[in-house]
């Protein structure tokens, strides 16, 4: 039977964007291998075991870091696999040498956000001529690619984009749990805004800073009591700056970083809000909006990136310029005074074109193109 080969970086040592989209393509790749009787396997260069709920042990080849024999295994486990996928560019060596080797290998490459924007040299761009098939997670992406290597072919370069994990638990019921208000010191009337996102000094374009400067003038237009809530890592300089921020803009009463939130409590944190908020530049789609608006959530963010893709070009959300201080301020304004807003429509929304069942059906159709 013809043998798929899965090569990535990490999955379950890391708690990321990359790494939740990994996990959902582990899921997806091995329930279409049993449905169709396929071989699949998955080697990863920094993983050291698996959880079972997403793929099997026994296709799983984990190196824990150990990128020298990664590379030799994978390369030798390549020859015998009609289909190559790399989950990440920086793996072009690995596809670059296999594809070269076995011409006729069917070789896929997926490709996020920051990781591809800038114009790619040497064996970066040289896998991107060579790949037969280049999965996007945004049409942000695909046209980045597209706008600096205008010679790739743009029929080779299809959209995957992110999807909702299989194991998130939705809610039925759309009611602040009593639980957090009493954690967080939060009083039915509170208006309570959100960011879910790791806290980084190499990632501050996602603008939270911009969020806490408007809170003051916030305050002033909402009659209720307003709460910012970032939930999140936190490196320590990143977090020391932030903390600058905040008192910088007087605002230490409302501001709540509240570190890590655990997985089994992240629905729960989402149905706490009243509006999310994370008007990045940096997207490559954004996970963390298609969660919150499954927890129907209202979504403010960035026009200036992936984040366009998982609204839906507004449709799903509120798009606003990441550098527009006042159009953040009124977009916030306005999610907190929408009183039509319908929870259930918008997780139903957000579920019928980023569920589990649709993203793998996509995998299932971008596998069959070369088969």
């Amino acid at each position: 039977m013809p043998s798929t080969l899965f090569l990535y970086l990490k999955s379950f040592s890391f708690t990321g964007g990359i790494e939740k989209f990994n996990r959902c393509f582990l899921k997806a790749l091995n329930e279409i291998a049993v449905e169709q009787q396929v071989d699949v396997k998955a080697i990863s260069s920094h993983d050291t075991i698996t959880n079972e709920q997403y793929f099997p042990a026994s296709k799983l080849k984990a190196f824990g870091g150990n990128r020298i024999v990664f590379t030799i295994y994978s390369i030798w486990q390549g020859l015998f696999a009609k289909t190559i996928i790399l989950g990440h560019i920086n793996l072009a060596l690995l596809g670059i040498i296999i594809k070269t080797i076995c011409p006729k290998v069917n070789l896929i490459l997926i490709v996020h956000g920051i990781d591809v924007w800038q114009h790619q040299q040497g064996l970066k761009l040289k896998v991107l001529e060579k790949a037969d098939t280049i999965l996007s997670v945004s049409s942000f992406t695909k046209n980045t690619i597209l706008k600096n290597h205008p010679h790739i072919a743009e029929q080779k370069i299809k959209l995957f984009p992110n999807t909702i994990d299989p194991f998130f638990s939705l809610p039925t019921q759309f009611i602040k749990p009593t639980y957090l208000q009493e954690r967080y010191g939060l009083t039915s009337a509170t208006k309570l805004i959100l960011t879910v996102t790791r806290l980084a000094n190499t990632e501050q374009y996602k603008g939270y800073d911009h969020v806490i400067a408007v809170l003051p003038q916030l305050s002033k237009k909402i009659e209720s009591p307003i709460q910012y809530m970032v939930g999140g890592k936190a490196q320590a300089e990143e977090l020391k700056r932030i903390q600058q921020t905040i008192q910088q803009h007087q605002v230490n009463d409302q501001v709540q970083l509240i570190g890590f939130i655990k997985d089994e409590e992240l629905t729960d944190h989402y149905l706490l809000a009243d509006v999310f908020v994370l008007p990045s530049k940096k997207e490559g789609f954004g996970i963390v909006f298609i969660e919150a608006m499954a927890c129907g959530l209202p979504v403010i963010a960035g026009n200036k990136d992936g984040s366009v893709d998982a609204l839906m070009n507004g449709e799903l959300g509120t798009l606003i310029d990441p550098d527009n201080e006042f159009e953040l301020l009124n977009a916030i304004i306005a999610s907190l005074n929408n009183e039509t807003h319908n929870p259930l429509a918008l997780q139903q929304k957000v579920v019928a074109n980023f569920g589990f069942h649709q993203y793998k059906q996509r995998l299932k159709t971008y596998l069959e193109i070369n088969n």
